[in-house]
């Protein structure tokens, strides 16, 4: 069943799972009273749709000006912890996620390219985009809204909240645009290490008194429990599960992450489309099709691709 997560447990370290009857109201509406949204603002989804889950905006803190180490200094990431991990114009950066459970997201510039590194937690989905909007520079913060479940950014430039896996406009000035999207890798710190040794790594100096030390969100991975309302479920694998997401030409493909970890290759065939996906030694994931068209996913977890995505195909 659908259930809620109360403002104490998106700020703070405690994440219980609350029943829909617990879901809180806050002295602050974020979309009325922050943003000045109301009915007649341009919007591509309803407003009853976006669930606010903390008292304030910002209520996690982007990191605005990320600090790194070099690798071979990196003693607050061990091997085997996860990184989101980025690769642009021979500018190799990884950012732990421990440290991204408690900001998700980090606006940066890598490669010489305004970016941001968005991470929801509660979807699993790492998605990297360019900070520049038709132009206009913009770095991005946690509105304190979600849709579906998922990170709801807002520009700081136009105040446009932006879903994060879709990176589109959903209220405000900018509805229906489009983020430019960088591609992101979410493997382990040992393996993108050893494949890019010249890489820096987000350092736990972000100017916040926070432990990182702690896996925040481990005992929400393993339940069944989603923490807000969402469109659509599918029941067919866990909704954990975790997913490597394909737009394919307006055509959705899934892949489950244990097809492809460890490097592992596997071929789909569906009507006209010849689609290959592989993960590479760095545990960067790409998918060809037949016409050498190549693609780069999504990963996230299944319930968050399939409330996107239902008509997706899924390979498992």
């Amino acid at each position: 069943m659908t259930r809620l997560l109360s403002a104490f447990a998106v700020c703070c370290a405690a994440l219980p799972l609350y029943t829909a009857a617990a879901e809180r109201t806050y002295d602050t509406d974020i979309l009325a009273d922050t943003f000045g949204f109301d009915e007649s603002t341009p919007k591509s989804v309803a407003l009853e749709d976006l669930h606010q889950g903390c008292p304030a905006r910002d209520c996690i803190p982007s990191i605005d000006d990320p600090k790194y180490v070099a690798a071979d200094a990196a003693s607050h990431v061990a091997d085997d912890d996860p990184v989101i991990a980025i690769a642009l114009n021979g500018d190799h950066r990884a950012y732990p996620a421990r440290i991204m459970d408690r900001h998700e997201i980090v606006n940066d510039t890598i490669g010489g390219i305004p970016v941001a590194i968005t991470w929801c937690p509660l979807c699993g989905s790492a998605v990297g985009i360019r900070r520049e909007i038709a132009g206009e520079l913009t770095e991005f913060g946690v509105s304190g809204l979600l849709y579906n479940s998922d990170l709801v950014l807002y520009d700081r430039a136009s105040e446009t909240l932006w879903d994060q896996i879709e990176a589109k406009g959903i209220v405000g000035r900018r509805t229906g645009e489009t983020l430019a999207l960088v591609p992101v890798t979410m493997t382990t710190w040992e393996r993108w290490r050893e494949a890019h040794p010249d890489t820096r790594i987000l350092s736990t100096d972000t100017g916040h008194s926070i432990d990182y030390s702690t896996d925040r969100y481990a005992r929400y991975r393993g339940s069944d429990g989603i923490m807000f309302p969402v469109n659509n479920e599918d029941d067919r694998i866990h909704p954990k599960t975790v997913v490597y997401g394909f737009d394919v030409d307006g055509r959705s493909v899934a892949y489950t992450a244990s097809l492809l970890d460890d490097g592992g290759k596997h071929a789909h065939t569906s009507g006209d489309l010849e689609l290959v996906a592989e993960m590479g030694e760095d545990g960067s994931v790409t998918a060809r099709d037949q016409h050498g068209g190549r693609y780069t996913p999504t990963r996230l977890f299944w319930f968050a691709w399939y409330t996107f995505h239902p008509d997706t195909e899924l390979v498992r």
